[in-house]
């Protein structure tokens, strides 16, 4: 076996190996009981009919473990109710299924492994027919070390999925633009299907890239070449298409089923357009394929458009921020990493300046697809947290792979300097486990709370810590305000009491870091706990105060 393929499965078996560890030690987070819930309808009953601003593959995928243990849903309730977000209840049932939490936790985190060992690969594929085998080692070993990356594969959700979805894609991408063939437009065809089965977030990050790679290429083809093209995009179009229906079960629904006659947010907006309302009812009570994915789409769209809340730099927004990604990925990325894709940015454009375009062109893919996708997310209104970008890391690691090795072949000091770089990155990983997915790295300072605090860092991972902590300090009586869906009642707590936001408390007082920030900004709420001091942080998530009666 080549060196650098034994040392990519290595890599891969260490992270896999890191990622399991973390089962045991974080509970629960926010999502993933909604993601479990999604997907076991689609396994037990074959619809799909909640949440549907999500497609179903990847919470097919954590949803199959525990599935396969003979957990359901409750009886008598095979499809949760889209508009009420008891999906969130049905996966938190079938969490607690039978007094087995953990295992049943366990068995739905693994469904997301697949997908980090998919998007090491691609990593590395990628790196190895971009620059060669030795940048591919490295490119896997940076993506493999990044603490986001990491933390999102520990969990039951569908952020990672995304970003190996979005890799394959681009891959294929590449490789058709290349070469173009039946063969490999299929291949680009079904890598679409399955990054946009994974998740809507990837049709504007492949849209905008495959824009600009068609762009890009351009130049180099004749006109001719490229109306040779044309059809096959159609080709790949289709076999995009067929793929996704198939996984939605070739389904002919009528919209108005998931919605009911009337829809609020769209009765609102074609209100004062009779013509409109009148196709738009017409078309609603239609039987069509992907009528889920479309709603879902729109149900997305719809979402953007009025915005989320979200907290950056001790402010909070109903619709986020332009530059919300930029300062995410200068606080949680590693920092090796993103010296290292400046670096590897550099030795690309310098090659693209001093070869001929026709060779350099997909090297330049490299830099031009990571900007387009953090381009995307800027003109976002959804800013929740690094999670929303994570395609733009394995394209980080091609070009800081490709940096390692080109430093390597230049002086004994750039060679020191790419050496103290790769060990930067592989030490802040350290540094970070178990939190891969609180961890920020050193821009961020002591207080990343002042930066981020929502799922970035407070994702309600730490009941389970703030239970053992308690038990070791004695405590029999607390109150409690936290940020999660895992179960107080079922986390083997002392007894507690709901903490008031408004209403002063004593004695020990447990306060999750989102209550803390985000809804002190959004409504000054839990402003009284400002003037005390916790006497100690449960994992990266919670503080413990304790006033004296």
């Amino acid at each position: 076996m080549n060196k650098y393929i034994a040392g990519v499965v290595v890599v891969i078996g260490l992270a896999m190996v890191r990622v399991v560890s973390t089962y045991p030690v974080l509970n629960g987070t926010y999502d993933e009981p909604a993601h479990i819930g999604c997907g076991m309808e689609w396994l037990r009953g074959g619809t799909y009919t909640c949440d549907l601003q999500h497609p179903p593959l990847a919470r097919i995928a954590v949803a199959l473990g525990p599935y396969l243990k003979g957990l359901r849903l409750a009886a008598g309730s095979n499809a949760p109710d889209h508009s009420s977000g008891s999906f969130y209840e049905e996966g938190t049932e079938i969490l607690y299924s039978d007094g087995h939490y953990w295992s049943n936790l366990t068995w739905a985190r693994i469904g997301t492994l697949p997908f980090l060992v998919l998007l090491c690969i691609v990593t590395f594929l990628w790196a190895r027919r971009c620059f060669g085998d030795a940048p591919g080692f490295w490119a896997a070993l940076l993506l493999a070390c990044t603490s986001p990356i990491l933390g999102h594969a520990g969990l039951a959700t569908n952020d990672v999925a995304c970003a190996a979805g979005a890799a394959l894609a681009l891959y294929q991408f590449l490789r058709w633009l290349e070469q173009p063939s039946a063969v490999r437009c299929v291949w680009w065809g079904l890598a679409t299907a399955f990054a946009v089965l994974c998740k809507f977030s990837n049709i504007p990050f492949l849209a905008t890239c495959y824009a600009a790679g068609l762009i890009i290429i351009t130049s180099p083809l004749t006109r001719g070449d490229f109306r040779r093209r044309l059809p096959q995009i159609g080709l790949a179009a289709c076999v995009a298409f067929a793929l996704v229906w198939a996984t939605y079960r070739f389904s002919l629904i009528p919209p108005v089923v998931f919605y009911g006659p009337h829809h609020p947010v769209i009765d609102s907006m074609l209100s004062s357009h009779p013509l409109l309302d009148s196709v738009w009812n017409s078309v609603m009570s239609t039987p069509l394929p992907l009528s889920q994915a479309t709603m879902g789409v729109l149900d997305l769209s719809v979402h953007n458009a009025l915005g989320h809340d979200s907290y950056l730099l001790g402010q909070w927004s109903p619709s986020g921020w332009w530059h919300f990604f930029p300062v995410v990925l200068a606080v949680k990325s590693p920092i090796g990493l993103l010296a290292l894709s400046m670096c590897g940015w550099w030795l690309v454009l310098r090659r693209w300046r001093d070869t001929d375009w026709k060779q350099s062109w997909p090297q330049l893919l490299t830099i031009v697809f990571p900007l387009a996708i953090l381009l995307v997310c800027m003109l976002a209104r959804i800013d929740l947290g690094v999670r929303h970008i994570l395609p733009v890391y394995p394209l980080l690691a091609i070009a800081g792979g490709h940096a390692v090795t080109g430093l390597f072949q230049q002086s004994r000091y750039a060679a020191i300097v790419a050496a103290f770089l790769v060990a930067w990155v592989i030490g802040d990983s350290v540094r970070a486990h178990p939190d891969y997915l609180a961890h920020f790295n050193e821009f961020a300072g002591s207080h990343p709370e002042a930066i981020l605090s929502e799922s970035d860092l407070d994702w309600g991972q730490d009941l389970h810590r703030l239970s053992q902590r308690l038990k070791e300090r004695g405590v029999q009586e607390f109150s409690i305000a936290y940020f999660g869906t895992a179960l107080l009642e079922k986390a083997e707590l002392p007894r507690y009491a709901l903490l008031s936001p408004t209403q002063p408390s004593r004695g020990y007082i447990a306060v999750s870091l989102r209550n803390l920030n985000i809804e002190y900004k959004k409504n000054g709420s839990y402003a009284w706990l400002k003037s005390y001091t916790p006497v100690e942080r449960i994992g990266k998530s919670i503080d413990l105060f304790y006033i004296a009666p």
